[in-house]
């Protein structure tokens, strides 16, 4: 069975905990937990892994957001991942809050870890999971949004979203392409 892997994208560290950033961090997060596997250093990069039965990987890259493409090219250099088996989860300012969007492959949408990931691996054919955190109300910067954590009101849809993301990628693992895409493309709520 061929190597699966899926990358959270997000900062490590406390004060970056329940961001709006941190998004693709807590779905990997979520599907260790879901199979009791523990997360590990790498010895590929700048990043944590956990290894899956079934021959899935889970990766966070310990390099910041705008840096994500080190890490992973690492990592699918190292396994001979192709790219195919090749998921990233990140969070979206331009869906609102709730929206998930799957997609085989597409642009990086501004997303500089997405920008990042495609200058190292060289393509933009990869699968990505976008999840809506919704751009910040009037003039507010978009960097200080993403970087601050859901507000109280947010958290419930957040943490379904989290739910949904993780539902998708299981499918994905699971069944394929064509189970997985009505779970990744839709509007959960609280």
């Amino acid at each position: 069975m061929e190597i699966c892997l899926v990358a959270g994208l997000g900062n490590e560290g406390s004060a970056y905990r329940g961001t709006r950033h941190n998004f693709g961090f807590e779905v990997v997060d979520r599907l260790a937990a879901g199979q009791g596997i523990s997360w590990k250093k790498s010895r590929q990069g700048k990043a944590w892994e956990a290894r899956l039965p079934g021959n899935r990987i889970l990766l966070k890259p310990t390099t910041m957001m705008n840096a994500s493409g080190e890490a992973i090219r690492a990592m699918i250099g190292y396994e001979k991942v192709p790219f195919q088996n090749f998921m990233v989860i990140v969070d979206d300012i331009d869906l609102p809050l709730g929206r998930l969007r799957l997609r085989a492959e597409g642009s990086s949408g501004g997303h500089r870890g997405l920008e990042s990931i495609e200058a190292h691996l060289g393509t933009r054919s990869f699968a990505r999971l976008r999840g809506g955190v919704g751009r910040p109300e009037g003039d507010r910067d978009a960097a200080d949004h993403v970087l601050e954590v859901f507000t109280e009101k947010e958290r419930p849809v957040a943490a379904r979203m989290v739910e949904a993301a993780a539902e998708a990628v299981e499918a994905w693992w699971r069944d394929g392409w064509e189970t997985a895409l009505p779970l990744g493309n839709r509007k959960v709520e609280a």
